[in-house]
């Protein structure tokens, strides 16, 4: 049964009452501030400190809140894009994977402190990581298989958000804070508050919120790539464009000699369904009754032409769109979105203890269209045209999270640590006013570590995770039946470090279990549909090992190999029907062996002074590598028949950075960093399908690019500018045929900044762009490439006060 949107409990109105309640809040720890200074220590648990954008090896790249504040746009993914290695698998403006050497989704796991926290998103890119980018303190990014550390779901890599829900020190004075507030005119409004404060010797306690949204989003050009409208666009393409081709197949009958007398005899016999398309042949004589006879010739016929000549020609009267678009406007790409945290913490020397709550709701649209009920097929009726309605989502989560450490008088451990999240979601896929897909998730999450140090170069951390989830739908279309997975990893990591030479080394063991619940309402597509919903066990086993060799403390030498392996996850074992998000019919395979990866790299860099020099081999070889295949069927309704499979896979690539730093004086400073990258993700299995439907290469591989970026700082002026330029795609997939290549394009973003200080605030006004060239650029790795560009320009003014 269908429900109405208007229906739906909603919690749109949770964030305004608590932004007047964070106003007031504000305004009392301005008063505090005023008092004298707090003498107590800051206190701090072992935490990394950075500035900008740091790497500390080949594989990890942490990034603090000043670097996020000049780079941080609509999605996680996107404000990532600019690292090396990095880039933003779009879906839209409103959601996207972080696609970290050609892997996202259930390759590259989304943490939060250490924990998994929810994130469908490789489930279904429409359904955005859910965060307040406001409320991070920094995020890590681990290139390559972070499998040991995080689980199989890191096979490709990880991010971990450094959220500052629960507090992780004490601060240095009675209160700090800072708000923020932004328009753009492109990007619509935004508003942000985190304060917080401390209680007595030992309580600190935070409290914030964020509230954004905007309209359907401006572009310097047409929706639909250009493709979308020629005339010789092939029916899976013309699919993926929502577009609706007027063919004409026109038969060359001057090629044909005879005409069939078996078929002038039969022409009006309804039980052989001949047409005037069947007259025409090359057979001299037909079989009627038993015996041979002539045919007769054709009168259009014309002798020795070229063999070569086609037998048809297609004439293209006509190519419409699903939904008539607007140029300069993206359709159907509104959002808006809203969060509140509150947190707290007791914090001694030697041990803390800490509980958070989160709660973030978000409605956003995709830019493409669909039918909320399928047309019902008739020979007798003359039906009406197809209605599309836009493809929204609605998405709810509310997140507690504990948080403690204890640092024993125990030889060989300096801490213990324990962290707990349980986090409840829902996740709505809408067509037009009706709900077509609902899930209610329930996880448990727990993370426990021990930090070790057996002696002055030996380090080293060992743990347990555990993570349980449960996925509830509802809807007569829902693709997934209900199900629920259970996780636990041990690991342990070593560390050792003598005179020129670093060495890390660890090993995991993982157990996953995936379930199909008794779930009567759950009817499976036509396709394979997850077979029979067999329960599946996985044990996992994940090692890694890297040594890096120092140079007269300059330079560095560093390799590395891992062995990763991945569980199936629940779409792509037990998925069936219609994907409304993603406009496909997904069809999963319960028959899915676990995902292996072989990796290794190689890396050198230089440290001079204030030039920076780095440069990164990778390879991985993939059994199994599980991907979602064309069958090179499409439904009525405009939905491509996908199927999960599993195949052999290469992948390889290199990275190059750059980076000088100057500093001159005290608030004077001058940063320059360049990057260029490139990947391949290779067919290596000699697997006729994957050959015929998706070619040599995988199709929406990311493509090469070069970028450069500076930050200058001058007294209480700032600026930083970014340049990245995408080239088009040599190493192009299929999707039955060739892919076709997006355009090379160039994105340039930049932010100018000044500050200054009345009494204990800290004022600073910004003026930030991005895609400033207003360029159409169409990202080749972007599942909706035919369908939406990036927004166009951007012009946004904030404020931001910090106490």
């Amino acid at each position: 049964m269908y429900v109405k949107q208007g229906m739906m409990t909603s919690n749109k109105t949770i964030a305004y009452p608590l932004f007047v309640a964070l106003l007031l809040l504000c305004e009392e720890s301005s008063g505090q501030s005023r008092t004298p200074l707090d003498t107590l220590k800051n206190i701090k648990l072992p935490s990394a400190q950075v500035i900008g954008i740091k790497t500390n090896n080949i594989r990890r790249v942490e990034i603090n809140r000043q670097k996020l504040d000049q780079i941080q746009t609509q999605t996680l993914s996107a404000s990532l894009s600019h690292i090396s290695g990095v880039q933003n698998a779009s879906f839209g403006p409103n959601s996207g994977s972080v696609m970290i050497r050609s892997l996202s989704g259930n390759r590259v796991k989304i943490l939060s402190n250490g924990i998994s926290m929810h994130d469908l998103s490789g489930m279904s890119p429409n359904l955005n990581v859910n965060l307040d980018m406001d409320n991070l303190s920094g995020i890590d990014i681990y290139k390559g298989s972070a499998s040991v550390r995080y689980g199989g779901k890191a096979i490709g890599g990880a991010v971990d958000l450094k959220d500052n829900t629960v507090p992780q020190s004490l601060l240095s004075k009675k209160s700090s804070g800072r708000a923020i507030v932004e328009i753009g005119t492109n990007s619509g409004n935004r508003q942000a508050l985190q304060i917080a404060g401390n209680l007595g010797k030992h309580w600190v306690w935070n409290i914030g919120g964020m509230n954004q949204s905007h309209k359907n989003l401006k572009i310097p050009a047409n929706t639909k790539a250009p493709i979308a409208y020629d005339p010789t666009i092939d029916h899976l393409t013309e699919t993926m464009a929502q577009v609706h081709v007027d063919r004409e197949t026109i038969r060359n009958l001057s090629l044909y000699p005879y005409i069939s007398q078996f078929v002038k005899d039969h022409m009006n016999d309804s039980d052989w369904g001949l047409s005037e398309a069947d007259l025409y042949t090359f057979q001299q004589y037909s079989f009627i009754g038993g015996k041979q006879v002539p045919n007769p010739t054709n009168d259009q016929y014309i002798a020795g032409q070229d063999p070569a000549t086609a037998l048809y020609t297609q004439v293209v009267h006509g190519i419409t769109d699903y939904v008539p678009v607007t140029r300069g406007i993206m359709p159907n790409s509104h959002a808006e979105s809203r969060s509140v945290n509150i947190g707290s913490s007791f914090i001694k020397e030697n041990y803390s203890v800490g509980i958070g709550y989160r709660a973030l709701e978000g409605y956003y649209g995709v830019p493409g269209f669909a039918q909320a009920a399928k047309p019902k097929h008739s020979h007798d009726v003359v039906l009406p045209a197809p209605i599309y309605e836009p493809v929204n989502t609605r998405a709810w989560s509310h997140i507690l999270s504990m948080e403690s450490a204890i640092k024993p008088s125990i030889s060989q451990i300096t801490e213990i640590k324990f962290n707990y999240s349980m986090q409840f979601a829902d996740d709505r896929e809408l067509v037009g006013i009706y709900q077509v897909n609902k899930f209610n998730t329930r996880r448990h999450t727990t993370r426990s570590e021990l930090l070790h140090q057996f002696s002055k170069d030996w380090t080293a951390i060992s743990g347990l995770d555990f993570s349980f989830i449960r996925m509830d739908g509802v809807g007569e279309q829902k693709y997934l039946p209900n199900n629920l997975s259970r996780e636990l990893g041990a690991f342990v990591l070593q560390k050792y470090e003598h005179n020129l030479f670093t060495v890390n080394f660890g090993y995991r063991h993982d157990w996953v279990a995936r379930r199909v619940l008794s779930d009567n309402s759950y009817t499976p597509s036509r396709g394979m549909a997850g077979g029979k919903l067999t329960p599946r066990d996985f044990d996992l086993n994940q090692f890694s090992g890297d040594i890096r060799y120092h140079l007269l403390n300059i330079a560095y030498v560093q390799a590395s190999y891992s062995h990763a392996e991945r569980a199936p996850e629940v779409n792509e074992l037990y998925a069936g029907n219609d994907h409304f998000a993603i406009l496909v019919e997904e069809n999963g395979d319960d028959r899915l062996s676990k995902e292996t990866a072989r990796s290794y790299e190689l890396g050198t860099g230089l440290n001079l002074g204030g030039f920076h020099l780095a440069a990164t081999y990778f390879s991985s070889n993939y059994d199994n590598y599980i991907y979602l295949g064309h069958t090179g069927i499409s439904r009525s309704g405009g939905f491509l028949v996908k199927e999960w499979r599993a195949s052999d896979t290469e992948i390889k690539g290199w990275e190059l950075e750059a980076s000088y730093n100057f500093k001159w004086k005290d608030k004077h400073s001058f940063e320059l960093n360049t990057f260029a990258d490139l990947v391949k993700n290779k067919n290596t299995a000699d697997d006729k399908m994957r050959t015929w439907a998706e070619g040599d290469y995988m199709p929406n591989l990311p493509t090469s690019r070069y970028g450069v970026s500076t930050t200058m700082t001058l007294n209480s002026f700032y600026w930083n500018t970014t340049f990245d330029h995408y080239l088009k795609q040599r190493y192009l997939g299929k999707n039955i045929n060739l892919e076709p290549a997006m355009p090379s394009y160039s994105l340039l973003a930049a932010q100018v900044g000044y500050s200054f200080k009345i009494r204990e605030y800290v004022f600073t006004y910004y003026l930030s762009g991005h895609n400033l060239l207003n360029v159409e650029a169409r990202p080749q790795n972007s599942l909706l490439k035919y369908l939406a560009p990036l927004p166009g320009r951007n012009i946004s003014l904030g404020i931001k006060i910090q106490l």
